[in-house]
């Protein structure tokens, strides 16, 4: 067993192939330290391996785990000494604060002048072993070595200080041995003391001890190392491939001899010393490591320990209060000064982009940033000074790293801010003007948070920092560092109007220029940045601004659009569009004219750019970057290279490849924005100021003739262009005669104008081609058609008759050889697909220029005579247009036209109203049909073949019955599931920002038929709510048809006085179809209408309601999503109606079609409300979980869905207040219904059950709360899952509720003689080893009278006799396979318990055994389970689906909705969003199921339970065993020993008995114990029955082998699989644990019987089970390294062990569960061993399970008072049982992430398209990309994570 499953996560941890893997690695590593708290400091040894990996991605995953570690470490806080108590010893002599770093002795210079710098890597400087030292004596070696350590840390000036370096280290210390791996650590362990040394007065007591510790732990390790380093080469490496021998050699072997050392150490010695301390010392030591790698994981590692401990650190057990505040000041002080001297030390650069990174310092000075925000003020200030020194350094790396902890000290520290910022802020203005780039980009960082307190607090210093700024842009490039916090400085400086009034000392006319190579820049911040500065100076409240703006003002309009044309991304559009218009409204018009009218050719040109072709450079603004020498300390490599030359696309060239769709949308949004900007400038060119009688040439006419120049082009581009200026001009409502006179013709003209447009010349040249070549093979063929078409140009609608009617006239009347047929059929296919191909292209382009046209007409609000032209292509592109912005464009067009045509006459507006509804209904699967409610999904549905109704994939829905919305959310639930393959990968991350489904929202699975009807719903549904919104208050008046076609429908067929159902059905389906497209377009236009209309609709609210009681679905259904929209718009009323009229309705059990219009209308009101319905919830609950028992299926479905989501949410309802107007009767309900909820989610508030029989056992606390827990599901009829940790009694807890139910029931039959309370039966289903058990428990907690069990076992026809007795008894115990097999008898018994002991058993629907258990009738259902159920997801499903069937919806459902998210985020490749559904869908699971699970670990609960709880596991000899049992007994040897005993006994003669006899008695004893354990032992080839017996085994299939005949084994399989071990397996759910609940040490007396466990049951039954071997065959020297491995490897589930080995004194601490299989008969003997566990005793509670034969001579012995007695001495007392109980609640807090989890921004890193530059960038050598830096170092994450 190379690589234990800990290892594997640290493997991952290490190897990991995305950040996500490696992240759950850590996070599981995590949950170890929560189930095993003692293993916290060997965890975090090994964790410092990798915290030192040389990989950037291991080191950021190592952090991580230490995060997730020191989360689960609880808070230290040890109970201050009051003052009196004298302390321990005297204060003073071992007072810490003497051995930490203090800044009263700290001085940074003298440590910068003498102290060597840190750099990249660690020379060889530090190794003794490159010093061939072989051939030198060790002291002299020693010696050298001692120089050259001094001499690297600048030591040798030790002695000009006037100090002796010499006793800082003794000799011991710098030799050992070469076993270790990593020798770098040991002398840099020394370069941390050595630095202190300068700084700390002598050593304290404390150190000197602690330095004795580790020479002693140093030794012992060496020699441990020697011996493991031998047995491993000689274990089962051998035969492995080498990768696989050199992970596990990393992992596992190659812990360098320093990890293990203080970290094991701290565990027993220091118990009042915080359990972080040593490791954090540890990590304190590797910031000084000579490798950057090492500095950095140290500075990570810290940094997640102070975020989770930084309040608590440092603290020492027995000090007063003033002493513990001091010791914590004084422990932050130690860490600030060693994080200040990396700063000081640390020369590591990582170039990336030519930007500096330097992780090391970054780190550091996050680390930083946490110990301030704990530190108190004066200490903050002294570590401000400190970094004032380090910025007049003349080192840039030591400025910079000065800066850095300055940036995170003001970010952290606001609340000093007022002191803070005079103090630092010269040196920050001073590092804006440093020479090197990189420490201004932090200067500039470091201000931007608190911009604001700076304009307040200094701002006579801000014009000095604005001019600084403006001079820096100069010398910025694409390149540099800076420039994204110098922009981000400036525009957010620039916002204070304050600031603006400064005088700038030169003129923006040349200050402003400097901006625009910014608007190009590839990082879309920097981009933003550029876009607000520009904003803030134009915005500016004084006219002032023309003066400046006036000479660059072309300059500026020209970047501008250019920019414009070239963007991708919609908010920098919008900005775009705000900068636009300010400039034109700044500038005045004669000069926006004089600066504009040269360009607006060239502007509408780049306007018309066709999508897939580059612009051609000429046409755009090359920017000019002065590229500068860079300081010549950092010249980057490559700068020198020509720039390419890069092609630039209409709205940017990242979607290039995308699918046409998401291309065509962003090209048509970059259109319609600058149609925007151009519209807006056409304003200013037709102003009348500068269009006077007397000019010659007038602006406005000139713009004219370019329009209509370009109107009347061939081109479509050009055309749809100009039209979509025109409408944005014309929108703008200032409409100039001279050219709206001119275009308006035009535009109509082109409205009936059919033309071939330039773009499709391609298609429709290859298409003239083509039909020519098809006639000339006709004539070959002798078949002449001039006659029929004679034409020398095709039209598309000539062509398309030539391949379809003319060629089958003309080939059907000639009769052709079949192979000439054949060609020419062959060819007419060909031609066929190009005209196809053709014709759909135009009509594409056709319909849009149409559409445009149309838009432009309707905005220039002169509409024709004839206005069919106008309206027919704007209903066109509400049916057809794809593009869901042409689509939007249009519907705000109809709501114009509808608009001005109100007054018209006639008035096209009904007819335009009833079409749009019309369309609005098109798709039956959003608008279901009365006379077929359930649209089939075309085609693919009925593959399934005959048995996918089987899969309960969803209840049927007929024309009255049943209920759409389930039917559609479970159908949506089966697409989900039913697509093969892994789960659908995200799509690549969205071209910057499309709208979801950009394409038009089209799911990609819907099949070409059904397309047309979605786009057309969708435009209408844009239609009508655009209308709704346009009209306003207005809308009943103005559009009567529209609000006629809402509500006339409901007014005239429901009637609220006397609603009458019959007569509704008889009238048949066509009015109630016309009922449900009336209340669709209420549905969709009701949400825009406006607010003062909601009365109307409020109004309609009871004929609504009755609706919901319509015989038909469809009706129904769509009165369920009106009342949903109702409920969103008019909350309060609807919910006031909702809950007096309908709510009611669901207890109808007579009524079946008012139930389910009831649950349809709940569901559609908690789908729309949402979080909005967490006030009525308390109020909802308790109806809808009557109906989660009810008769009819799609009542209990929606009923159980309902209650799922309502249960989910319950945790928000606490704190908030009732809604206004809710009646007195709701709210005194509301009292009473929040109870309920209360004691279901909260099981402290449960009432206390006080059990009606006498229970022969003292019930625990906890135990009596289990019990409480189930009468309170009792009392509400629910059901649950009691998964209590083994040992704690759940099956003492299922007796107490099962005997208490069936007296009470009694007690009630007896009282009222009603039907509900006939006595019945229950059962108890368990595995076949437990039933016997159940059977004994039962009868030792409870009598006869009250509980009285069959036990329900034996072959089938004992099976049949018990059957009878049934009715004698209330309670039968059987089996799983029992009840299979007599499924047909059990299924007609109604049970009133039925509990299915280790239930996990049905945990797979599918096997027969669960579909048989499912049948059961019972009035309460409960599942006990010892395993964390809660984890596998998969698995819950089933188990609720016997408990609540339908409570997790159906299984694809379930699938849909948990398990695909779920398993995806487990996937190695899966993405970070995926990786947050997965998280977001296990906590909503976990909200809906914790209810109704209730788990206390032994942990919880230690306070309630001995030390050791003892039970007895008894097995029944296998009918083999007995064969050879009783063949003994009738044998020699017992007569024997009969003699021998009975000669004993009688005492005759004083004398011993023969010697021979007492042999006997011990191999006869011998014989029956191996017996007892497994007939293998005794069945040897020697036994005279060998031969037979095999034979007569092997006759039946079986072998000696079978678990089957050695019951011992089945029963410690069964042990094992309640412990949660073994299962875990089941790869399918992908949720192995990497760390079990137990760990389990498994005694045999037997070597041969270890033998037996390990080769018969471990490996092929419980392969996942991982252990190691104890026996006395391994070699006294190597025990101890097996036991240490068992112990420091939580993930190592089973030592098996021989009970004398495993007395020998070894210290087994890490199992909390012992077996005994086999008992050696000397009681003492066994008790010792149980000890070894029991040795844990710290905080775990030791079960020991004693495996015993029933009947045998073991029973008998095992029996003896004596031997318990015994047992019940040894019990250790617990002192230290003080971990508090952990609630329910505190449960459900574990599964859910703490905020900062939560609320990560989505992943946006990918929306700036750097990808050409870039890309050659990010594979130089092993350093790190852009990215990740900016994730890991981005101040916004930072600040979030404090929180």
């Amino acid at each position: 067993m190379a690589v234990s499953r800990l290892d594997r996560l640290f493997i991952l941890l290490d190897t990991g192939t995305t950040p996500v893997t490696r992240k759950a690695a850590a996070q599981q590593l995590g949950e170890v330290v929560k189930l095993h708290p003692h293993e916290l400091n060997n965890l975090l040894s090994k964790v410092l391996v990798y915290l030192r990996s040389t990989n950037w991605d291991t080191r950021i995953a190592a952090g991580q785990a230490v995060e997730a570690i020191v989360k689960n470490v609880p808070e230290w806080n040890p109970t201050p000494r009051s003052k009196q108590e004298p302390g321990s010893e005297s204060p003073m002599e071992d007072s810490p604060s003497t051995d930490r770093l203090r800044f009263d002795r700290f001085d940074i210079c003298r440590l910068l002048k003498h102290g060597a710098s840190l750099l990249g890597s660690a020379g060889a400087e530090f190794e003794v072993q490159d010093d061939k030292s072989g051939e030198i004596d060790p002291k002299e070696r020693i010696a050298r070595q001692r120089k050259l350590l001094q001499k690297k840390l600048g030591l040798d000036m030790g002695a000009a200080i006037g100090m002796n370096t010499e006793d800082l280290f003794n000799d011991e210390d710098l030799d050992y041995s070469p076993s270790s791996v990593s020798l770098v650590n040991k002398p840099t362990l020394q370069a941390a003391e050595l630095i202190d040394s300068e700084f700390r007065a002598g050593m304290s007591s404390r150190q000197k001890n602690k330095a004795k510790r580790m020479a002693k732990l140093f030794a012992k390790q060496r020699s441990r190392d020697a011996v493991e380093a031998n047995e491993k080469s000689n274990d089962s490496t051998d035969g492995e491939p080498e990768e696989k021998r050199r992970k596990v050699a990393n992992v596992v072997i190659n812990q360098p001899a320093t990890d293990s050392k203080t970290l094991v150490e701290n565990a027993s010695e220091e118990a009042n010393e915080w359990p972080l301390e040593s490791f954090c010392e540890e990590v304190c030591n590797d910031l000084f490591n000579p490798s950057w790698e090492v500095r950095h994981g140290a500075g990570t590692g810290l940094r997640e320990i102070l975020k989770a401990h930084g309040k608590s650190g440092g603290k020492m057990g027995d000090s007063s209060l003033e002493e513990m505040i001091q010791q914590h000041q004084e422990w932050l002080e130690d860490l600030v000064i060693r994080l200040l001297c990396v700063f000081a030390l640390d020369r590591f650069g990582d170039f990336v982009s030519d930007e500096v990174v330097a992780p090391v310092r970054e780190t550091c000075a996050q680390t930083l940033g946490v110990v301030l925000k704990h530190m108190n003020e004066t200490g903050v200030h002294k570590t401000v000074d400190v970094l004032l020194k380090l910025l007049t350094q003349e080192q840039w790396e030591v400025r910079h790293g000065g800066l850095l902890g300055i940036k995170y000290a003001l970010a952290v520290r606001q609340d000093m801010i007022d002191t803070l910022l005079p103090k630092v802020l010269p040196a920050i203005v001073e590092g804006l003007q440093d020479l090197d780039d990189d420490v201004r980009a932090v200067a500039a960082a470091s201000l931007v948070p608190v911009v604001e307190s700076l304009v307040h607090l200094q701002s006579q210093k801000v014009p000095f920092i604005l001019n600084t700024l403006w001079d820096a842009l100069l010398e910025l490039d694409d390149l540099t560092a800076s420039t994204n916090s110098i922009m981000i400085l400036l525009s957010s400086l620039l916002t204070y109007p304050q600031v603006r009034k400064c005088s700038i000392q030169q003129s923006l006319t040349v200050l402003v220029p400097r901006v625009w190579p910014f608007l190009h820049h590839t990082i879309s911040s920097v981009r933003k940045a550029a876009l607000e500065t520009l904003f803030t100076l134009l915005s500016t409240q004084d006219q002032s601004s023309s003066t400046w703006l006036t000479p660059i003002l072309q300059d500026m309009l020209r970047h501008i659009f250019q920019f414009c044309i070239l963007e991708s991304n919609q908010e920098i559009l919008d900005l775009i569009h705000k900068v636009w218009l300010e400039l034109l409204n700044k500038a005045s018009v004669q000069y926006v004219v004089a600066a504009a009218c040269p360009w607006m050719g060239a502007w509408l040109c780049l306007m018309m750019q066709p999508s897939h072709l580059p612009i051609d450079l000429n046409m755009l603004l090359e920017v000019k970057t002065r590229s500068k020498e860079k300081a010549a300390a950092k010249l980057r490599q490559g700068q020198t290279q020509n720039k390419e030359v890069i092609q630039e696309y209409i709205a940017g060239a990242d979607s290039i490849a995308e699918d046409p769709a998401t291309r065509d949308y962003v090209v048509m949004r970059a259109r319609m924005m600058a149609a925007k900007l151009l519209g807006a400038l056409c304003c200013c060119i037709c102003d009348p100021g500068v269009n006077t009688v007397t000019q010659e040439i007038k602006p406005a006419e000139s713009l004219a003739q370019l329009l209509l120049f370009h109107l009347n082009s061939k081109s479509a581009l050009q055309r749809i262009s100009v039209a979509l200026v025109i409408c944005e001009w014309a929108a703008l409502q200032k409409e100039c005669r001279t050219v709206a006179i001119c275009v308006q013709p035009c535009l109509l003209g082109v409205l009936s104008e059919h033309l071939y447009y330039d773009e499709i010349a391609v298609p429709f040249t290859r298409m003239q081609n083509e039909c020519k070549q098809l006639i000339s093979l006709l004539a070959d063929a002798h078949i002449d058609i001039g006659n029929r078409i004679n034409c020398s140009v095709f039209t598309i609608d000539q062509a398309n008759d030539l391949v379809t009617s003319v060629f089958n006239e003309v080939t059907s009347s000639f009769t052709l050889n079949p192979k000439i047929l054949q060609q020419l059929d062959s060819k007419r296919q060909q031609v066929q697909m190009t005209v196809t191909e053709t014709n759909q292209e135009w009509q594409v382009l056709h319909l849009r220029v149409h559409t445009f046209a149309a838009c432009a007409v309707v905005n220039l609000q002169q509409l024709p005579e004839k206005l069919n032209p106008v309206i027919k292509p704007l209903m066109e592109a509400i049916r057809k247009e794809e593009n869901t912005l042409v689509q939007n464009y249009v519907a705000s067009c109809i709501a114009k036209l509808l608009q001005q045509c109100t007054t018209r006459s006639p008035c096209p507006n009904s007819k335009i109203i009833k079409n749009l509804c019309n369309s609005l209904c098109v798709d039956p699967h959003l608008t279901p049909l009365a006379a077929c409610p359930a649209q089939p999904q075309s085609g693919n549905e009925n593959s399934k073949g005959p048995n996918s109704d089987k899969d309960g994939m969803h209840h049927t829905v007929t024309k009255h019955k049943g209920i759409i919305t389930l039917y559609r959310h479970q159908k949506a639930a089966f697409a989900i599931t039913s697509r093969r393959g892994p789960a659908p990968k995200a799509p690549k991350a969205p071209i910057a920002d499309l709208p979801t489904g950009s394409s038009g929202s089209i799911p990609t699975e819907l099949d070409e038929a059904q397309k047309p009807y979605v786009v057309q719903r969708r435009g209408a549904e844009f239609a009508l709510s655009t209308i709704a919104k346009h009209f306003g208050a207005e809308m009943a008046k103005g559009l009567p048809h529209l609000w006629d076609a809402m509500v006339g429908s409901l007014r005239n067929n429901i009637h609220i006085n006397n609603f009458d159902r019959k007569s509704l059905l008889e009238k048949g389906d066509a009015p109630a179809q016309e009922l449900v497209n009336s209340l669709q377009v209420f549905e969709i236009t009701a949400a825009s209408m406006d607010i003062q209309l909601h009365p109307l609709l409020i109004e309609h609210l009871p004929h609504l309601c009755m609706c919901l009681q319509h015989p038909s679905t469809a009706v129904r259904h769509m009165a369920a999503r009106c009342v949903g929209v109702m409920s969103k718009i008019a909350t309060m009323e609807t919910m006031n109606i909702f809950l007096e009229q309908v709510l009611p309705w669901l207890g109808a059990i007579d009524d079946n079609t008012k139930q389910e219009g009831a649950i349809e209308a709940l569901a559609c009101v908690m789908e729309q409300l949402d979080v909005g319905i967490v006030p009525y919830i308390v109020l909802l609950v308790v109806p809808v979980l009557g109906r989660m028992s009810d008769q009819t299926d799609s009542v209990r479905f929606m009923a159980t869905q309902c209650f799922a989501t309502l249960i989910r949410l319950m945790p928000l309802e606490a704190g908030i207040p009732d809604p206004p107007n809710m009646s007195e009767e709701l709210i005194q309900m509301k009292a009473k219904e929040r109870h309920f909820l209360e004691q279901l989610l909260d099981g402290k508030k449960l009432e206390n059950y006080k059990i009606p029989v006498p229970i022969k056992a003292e019930l625990r606390k906890y135990q009596q709360d289990g019990v409480n827990w189930l009468a309170f599901l009792n009392k509400y009829k629910l059901h649950g899952i009691l998964c209590d940790d083994m040992g704690l009694g759940k099956t003492l807890q299922s007796i107490c509720i099962l005997a208490g139910d069936h007296c009470l029931r009694a007690q009630e039959y007896a009282r009222t003689k009603l039907v509900d309370s006939v006595p019945l039966p229950s059962l108890v289903v368990c595995p076949p080893t437990l039933t016997g058990h159940w059977v004994d428990e039962v009868g030792k907690f409870c009598s006869k009278e009250y509980l009285n069990p069959l036990h329900y076992t034996g072959p089938p026809t004992e099976r049949a006799r018990l059957q009878y007795q049934v009715k004698r008894h209330n309670l039968i115990v059987a089996s799983y396979d029992v009840v299979r097999n007599d499924i047909d008898f059990f299924r007609n018994i109604k049970f009133n318990y039925c509990i299915l002991d280790e239930g996990h058993v049905i945990k797979n629907g599918k096997t027969k055994l669960s579909k048989a258990v499912k049948q059961l009738t019972a009035n309460y259902r409960i599942i006990l389970s010892g395993t964390p159920i809660q984890n596998n997801v998969l698995e819950l499903w089933s188990l609720f689906d016997f408990l609540m069937p339908g409570f997790l919806g159906t299984e694809r459902q379930f699938a849909a909705r948990y398990g695909k998210p779920i398993l995806a985020s487990r996937d190695a490749r899966s993405s970070s969003r995926e990786q947050e559904a997965g998280v977001l869908a296990m906590e909503a699971l976990h909200r809906q199921v914790l209810p109704f699970l209730l788990r206390r670990m032994k942990e919880d609960v230690l306070q309630d339970l001995p030390p050791k709880i003892i039970q007895d596991y008894y097995c029944v000899l296998s009918p083999l065993q007995v064969q050879l049992y009783e063949d003994f007994a009738k044998s020699r040897a017992k007569c024997d020993i009969d003699e021998t005993v009975s000669s004993i006994s009688l005492r005759e003669e004083t004398e011993k008995p023969k010697l021979k006899a007492t042999g006997h008695v011990f191999q006869a004893l011998q014989y029956l114990r191996k017996l007892c354990n497994h007939p293998a032992l005794v069945l040897t080839t020697q036994h005279p029955e060998y031969k037979r017996i095999t034979e007569q085994l092997a006759a039946h299939n079986s072998s000696l082998r079978d678990i089957q005949h050695a019951p011992k084994l089945s029963a410690l399989k069964q042990l094992l699989l309640d412990c949660g071990l073994g299962n875990g397996g089941s790869s399918e759910s992908g949720t192995e644990a990497v760390v079990a609940q137990h760990r389990i040490l498994i005694f045999c007396q037997l070597k041969s019987m270890l033998d037996i466990v390990e080769h018969d049951l471990l490996r092929p039954q419980l392969p996942s089970v991982t252990y190691l071997r104890l026996d006395g065959s391994i070699p006294a020297g190597q025990r101890h390294s097996i036991v240490s491995r068992f112990n420091n490897d939580p993930s190592i589930d089973v030592l098996l062990l021989t009970t004398h080995v495993g007395g020998l004194g070894l210290n087994l601490t890490g199992a909390d569960t012992v077996v005994f299989v086999e008992h050696d008969w000397n009681p003492m003997r066994d008790l010792q061993a149980m000890d070894r566990a029991h040795r844990i005793g710290q905080k775990r509670v030791v079960n020991v399970y004693r495996l015993i034969t029933r009947g045998t001579l073991e029973e008998k012995i095992m029996g003896l008072q004596k031997f318990k007695m015994n047992i019940a001495n040894t019990v250790i007392s617990q002192e230290n049982a003080s971990l508090q109980s952990m609630g329910t609640e505190q449960l459900l807090d574990l599964f859910t992430l703490d905020k900062d989890g939560k609320t990560e921004k989505p992943d946006t890193s990918t929306s700036s398209g750097k990808a050409s530059m870039k890309s050659v960038l990010e594979n130089l050598g092993e350093l790190w990309d852009q990215e990740q830096y900016d994730t890991e170092y981005s101040l916004e994450n930072f600040m979030h994570s404090l929180k």
